[in-house]
């Protein structure tokens, strides 16, 4: 029987570290977690917990300075749970260990290896060793290395001596966030064929895959071999202290080891099946591995079977006495950093107002965002105000658009003429950049930026002027000095037909770089440099920019806003206008991590970036619902990591194909009640709109077949439904609205809810698996009654909650239809299968039947090509495993048979007419 509660640690961060306090844990009251989305939800909710703390000593009452945790806990201190159940795995943390096995038969790998390692680092980025076999004195037979960047090495030497080492580095880093569970594979082949050796590299969920390449092979022109070493094997020991290039020194692995495999060849022999959570028993200091190697443990390294359920914040201490005051208790609901981040109501500033006030070299910045009743501009930096020019006009503050994603700005009146001036504080260096962010046509416009100097003979000033003319369609460019009593003006050059009068918004930028002498200048429009040159003076800082504005008898408008003034390490103006546009074709998981940075927030991405949804321009919102915006588009999921204070993005590309997490037999009795799967419409949407925000539409509808708009029995009706998203382009439109029909259109049981009873032996067996599985993960069910139809059923995983009591540890399973996102690869061998248009049976079958007779009724006729086998199909519900396909009629005769010719090869029976049976006979074996 499984002993309830189960081993469990709770701890409280103060003083610096984690401190624990499961000694005041009230054992009679659940501790509850909650996580992901709820199971009719639609985003994902802060994690949350419940849990009883003891009280009677008063340390739990934050507000009572006798408490020896007075000034110690509050409001929002770290709160971690953990549970100890199952196999364990090597926790490895910082400091000095060894895990080894000796040398033995089997090790001795001469030709092609393959090596492979699970794990879940503290860092997948900082230089770890492995997995290494190597002992003093030239015996270095290969290592496994993690080097700079997250890049894996295959090291190895064909003589074991230093100066015999080769190696090779991953094109591309290990794709994983700190902490993350994964394998990563390296394969060598020694000799490829092509008088060279190939290194390549993998990542995957298991060790028996599914595999994606982790950069491109890695091919040497020369053909290599292994040294035939006579050295231990360790795992994460730092004994060879460099990377083969010297670039970067090793430490220990730090993290957690699941297990590691090694074979004598590609796919070869199994010679190295180390697997701690199977093999070994918490606590213990060596064990065996199922290929026979003993291993042993020292130092800090331990086998440990704990696993980390929440890390989260306690909001508030409420005291709760009995009536009599003797029993004092404090119910805590620690919740994930989530809560925290969505408490407040104020949206985002603008993207572009958290690019400026986050990039480097800003000098000063006037937004020009202020109020309707305001007289001046104010600065971000606190400089002094943008203040209007007396004889001129005041600009219609908040009255101005530069786009429906930026605060409204500074307006100039219709008709009007003024000057904004704005003085930023003195720079350093010479060189600079200052941006404007203008929109509208306009009639005629000036920047002015002028230097530092005092327009003395010794101290000369220059003034660089742009003259924006609509009626000419171009901009003049001037530079104006005052070198005591005399002033000069210079013509720099004119940008004809500049594209910025019209409506849109658009960026100005005048940038200097100065070097002795000479002061090179450029003019960018849009990020893109249009025109520039070098004039010979010497550069000096920005003393005033000048923003002058004339409208007299026009009817036109103009808006301006952001004016901001760099020094020279300040953003380039190509990512200073994607920042103005609001980020468009910016990735799912890019916006993600940017956002949370803004927000000084540790964030990472699960999943390959570059397959991440393009989004359209982010609008104003709260935090919590750009996230949400993001999730919703990209259909992936925004988490709390589950064992740190940092958000994780998982994107929807890691939802396909997945492996399941684990599999529960329903005949066997893993799942418990309640268990209610629901045949109902709730999902069912075939009639699908797909708006980008701001452009365009695609709509897909389902006009045939059991889930389509027909009306019912030949269809269910129509289910429409119109979704806006912020995608980066038109054309997306349609690729989403007919996934979300794919999705709509499910024809399955909804298993809404799914309870695994860990207290029950037969469940608790698969504690490591269920304890691994997250949010996005693929539950399978197998073993179902009959009405739930004969096939197994796929489940994803949305949210869960876990129960621990002492008497109650269940899990429940919050899920949505898994099937689904199984889909087909091109070129894919296992996923790269297509259908024919139709199929049907030539003749009638039953269950007893291994071989069917079926004629393709459209599209192309079906495969015979033995490599092709074996794959599954389906015909009236049922999956059937295909082991070979031949013509309708076919006989290869490569059998025994006498008086007649038996069966054919594809099923059909020989009659025989003339002569006697004896007559007929095959010898084909």
């Amino acid at each position: 029987m499984v002993s309830l509660p189960p081993p469990r640690t709770t701890e409280l961060f103060y003083g610096g570290q984690w401190n624990n306090i499961s000694g005041d844990m009230r054992e009679s009251d659940p501790v509850t977690i909650t996580r992901g989305v709820s199971s009719e939800g639609n985003r994902t909710d802060p994690g949350a917990a419940t849990a009883t703390l003891n009280n009677r000593h008063g340390r739990y009452s934050p507000r009572d300075p006798l408490s020896d945790l007075y000034g110690e806990i509050g409001r929002n201190t770290g709160w971690r749970f953990s549970v100890r159940a199952g196999g364990p795995h090597l926790a490895c943390p910082a400091g000095i260990y060894s895990i080894s096995t000796p040398d033995g038969p089997g090790l001795d790998i001469l030709g092609d290896i393959d090596v492979r390692l699970d794990a879940a680092l503290d860092t997948w980025l900082s230089p770890q060793m492995l997995a290494i076999r190597w002992a003093p004195g030239g015996h270095l037979h290969w290592a496994l290395e993690l080097g700079q960047n997250g890049r894996l090495y295959v090291v190895w030497s064909p003589t074991g001596a230093p100066a015999a080492t080769r190696y090779a580095r991953a094109t591309a880093p290990v794709p994983a966030y700190p902490g993350q569970r994964l394998v990563v594979r390296a394969t060598l082949d020694v000799d490829n064929g092509n008088t060279g050796c190939t290194t390549t590299f993998f990542t995957g969920p298991t060790m028996d895959g599914p595999w994606t390449a982790l950069g491109a092979p890695v091919v040497s022109a020369v053909t290599t071999s292994l040294f035939n070493a006579s050295a231990p094997l360790y795992i994460g020991d730092n004994v060879v202290s460099l990377t083969p290039d010297g670039t970067s020194g090793l430490d220990r692995l730090r993290g957690r080891v699941y297990g590691l495999r090694v074979y004598n060849g590609i796919d070869g022999a199994l010679v190295v099946d180390a697997d701690p959570v199977t093999q070994a028993a918490a606590g213990a200091t060596s064990w065996t591995d199922a290929t026979g190697h003993a291993w042993t443990l020292s130092g800090t390294a331990a086998l440990s079977n704990r696993h980390t359920r929440m890390v989260g914040e306690v909001p508030a201490w409420p005291p709760s006495r009995d009536l009599s005051g003797a029993d004092v208790t404090t119910a805590i609901a620690p919740a994930g950093i989530m809560r925290r981040l969505g408490s407040g109501n104020k949206p985002l500033d603008s993207a572009l107002r958290r690019f400026i006030q986050r990039a480097p070299g800003l000098l000063e910045c006037w937004p020009l965002t202020d109020g309707a009743q305001a007289t001046q501009g104010a600065s971000l930096l606190g400089s002094r105000p943008a203040m209007p020019v007396a004889s001129g006009a005041d600009p219609e503050w908040a009255r101005g658009e530069l786009g429906d994603w930026i605060e409204p700005v500074a307006h100039f009146p219709t008709g009007s003429f003024g000057t904004l001036n704005m003085t930023p504080p003195a720079a350093s260096s010479a060189g600079w950049s200052v941006d404007v962010f203008r929109a509208g046509r306009g009639v005629n416009e000036w920047i002015e930026v002028q230097d530092l100097g005092r327009g003395t003979d010794t101290d000369p000033r220059n003034t660089w002027l742009l003259l924006m003319q609509t009626e000419f369609d171009h901009i003049l460019i001037f530079r104006e000095s005052q070198s005591g009593d005399s002033s000069s003006t210079a013509f720099l050059g004119t940008v004809t037909a500049p594209g910025i009068y019209d409506e849109r918004p658009h960026h100005i930028r005048i940038s200097t770089t100065v070097s002795p002498g000479n002061t090179a200048w450029t003019l960018y429009i849009d990020g893109t440099p249009v025109t520039g040159g070098v004039e010979e003076v010497t550069g000096k800082g920005i003393g005033r920019v000048g923003l002058l504005w004339d409208l007299t008898n026009s009817s036109d408008t103009l808006s301006a806003g952001y004016v901001t003034c760099w020094g020279p390490s300040g953003p380039t103006a190509a990512a200073t206008y994607q920042a103005y546009m609001g980020f468009p074709g910016e990735p799912a998981g890019g916006r993600v991590l940017r956002l949370a940075a803004e927000q000084g927030i540790p964030a990472y991405l699960m999943g390959p970036p570059d397959e991440d949804t393009p989004l359209g321009i982010q609008k104003p919102a709260k935090l919590l619902d750009a996230f949400a915006s993001i999730a919703e588009t990209d259909l992936g999921y925004m988490l709390e990591q589950r064992d740190a204070t940092a958000l994780v993005y998982r994107s929807r590309t890691t939802l396909y194909n997945q492996p399941p997490a684990f599999v529960l037999n329903f005949a066997a009795g893993l799942v418990s009640a309640p268990f209610r799967p629901i045949d109902d419409d709730k999902l069912t949407e075939n009639d699908i709109t797909v708006q980008r925000d701001g452009g365009g539409f695609s709509n897909a509808v389902l006009d045939s077949g059991r889930m389509s708009v027909l009306d019912p029995p030949a269809g269910v009706g129509r289910y429409d439904i119109s979704r806006t998203l912020s995608l980066a382009a038109d054309d997306q439109t349609a690729d989403h609205a007919w996934w979300r029909l794919h999705l709509g259109t499910y024809d399955g049981l909804r298993y809404t809810r799914i309870t695994v009873d860990l207290g029950n032996p037969r469940a608790y067996a698969l504690v490591n698996a269920i304890y691994r599985a997250d949010v996005g993960d693929l539950i399978r069910l197998t073993g179902l009654p009959a009405d739930h139809g004969p096939d197994d059923v796929d489940l994803i995983i949305r949210g869960y909650t876990e129960e621990i009591s002492a008497t109650r540890w269940t899990i429940t399973f919050n899920c949505a239809p898994g099937q689904p996102w199984a889909v087909g690869i091109v070129d894919d061998p296992d996923y790269g299968r297509a259908d024919t248009d139709g199929s049907e049976l030539a003749a009638p079958a039953d269950a007893d039947d291994t071989t069917l007779m079926v004629t393709a009724t459209a599209g192309p006729r079906w495969t015979t090509d033995p490599a092709d086998m074996p794959m599954d199909i389906r015909a009236g519900g049922e999956v059937m495993t295909v082991s070979r396909i031949t013509a309708q009629i076919e006989d290869t005769f490569d059998r025994t048979v006498t008086n007649g010719w038996g069966t054919a090869t594809s099923g059909h029976t020989w009659t025989t007419t003339g002569g006697t049976a004896a007559n007929y006979s095959v010898q084909g074996a």
